[in-house]
This record gives C-alpha cells, sequence and structure tokens, in this order.
C-alpha cells in the first residue's frame, strides 16, 4: 500500500458493538485524504453518529498516515500533540495495536478491493469494552 491507494474520499460506514454483538451505536459519513507530500497523508473523517438513546452527534477526527518502506505509522493530528497512535506493517491484511492511556487497541485492516477496505477495533480499558467495525468505499468523483 501506498499514500496513492488511500488519498480521495471515501463514504464511511461504521458501528459500535458491545463484545457480545449488541449494537450500542452507528455513524455514517465521509472521510478524506490529502496527500501532503509523497508520503504523508492528512485524513479527516466528519461522521453523524446516532447513539444508543437515538441522540443524533457530529464528530470529526484526524490523523497524519506517514508511509515508511515497510510500514504505516498513524499519528493523532492536531491533538495529543501529534502523538504516534499506532504502527501497521505493510500487507494486504494489517494489524496493531496501540496503548492509549488506559485503553488497549487492537485494529485489523483489511482490503477487499482497490475502492473498499474494512477496520476493526477491539478496545479494552478501565471504562472501555467494545468493537468498532468500519467500511470504507471510494467515492467515484
Amino acid at each position: 500500500m501506498k499514500a496513492d491507494d488511500l488519498k480521495g474520499k471515501w463514504k464511511i460506514k461504521r458501528v459500535v458493538c458491545h463484545p457480545e454483538g449488541a449494537q450500542k451505536s452507528s455513524m455514517r459519513g465521509s472521510g478524506q485524504f490529502y496527500l501532503l507530500n509523497a508520503s504523508e497523508l492528512l485524513y479527516q473523517e466528519h461522521l453523524w453518529h446516532e447513539t444508543e438513546n437515538h441522540d443524533l452527534l457530529f464528530a470529526s477526527k484526524a490523523y497524519r498516515y506517514i508511509f515508511k518502506e515497510e510500514e504505516l505509522e498513524i499519528y493523532f493530528h492536531q491533538e495529543e500533540n501529534n502523538h504516534l497512535f499506532l504502527t501497521l506493517p505493510m500487507k494486504r491484511k494489517m494489524t496493531g495495536t496501540a496503548l492509549c492511556r488506559e485503553d488497549h487497541y487492537h485494529l485489523l485492516w483489511e482490503w477487499v478491493n482497490r475502492d473498499k477496505f474494512l477496520t476493526r477495533y477491539t478496545v479494552k480499558g478501565t471504562n472501555k469494552d467494545y468493537i468498532i467495525e468500519s467500511e470504507f468505499r471510494r467515492c467515484i468523483e
């Protein structure tokens, strides 16, 4: 994978589930990867988040993706002092783990084809125990 494989706009469908599978909430929106240079992208996502109580909230987040020879580093952007979030090996099916304060994140990222990929975060911590599954589909412009 290289920066060009991600650049552009993506539609996002996301669900947050309890570990036993019951859905907690869902999100829909879009994400955009902006090319900063040949090996670095800025990623911004904007999502509508429907909670368990059916409240509708707007959420946005930004990360920097830095492509190294055999790995991808993902950093928080403009928060957490641009701290490294996690590192993934460059493969079709990528896995990585991160410790964010007291919370453990395990990511599985899998390409379905060049226009679709899936991510699955398993999150465990003092007050967290859930799974976040996302589907990204490239927007055809």
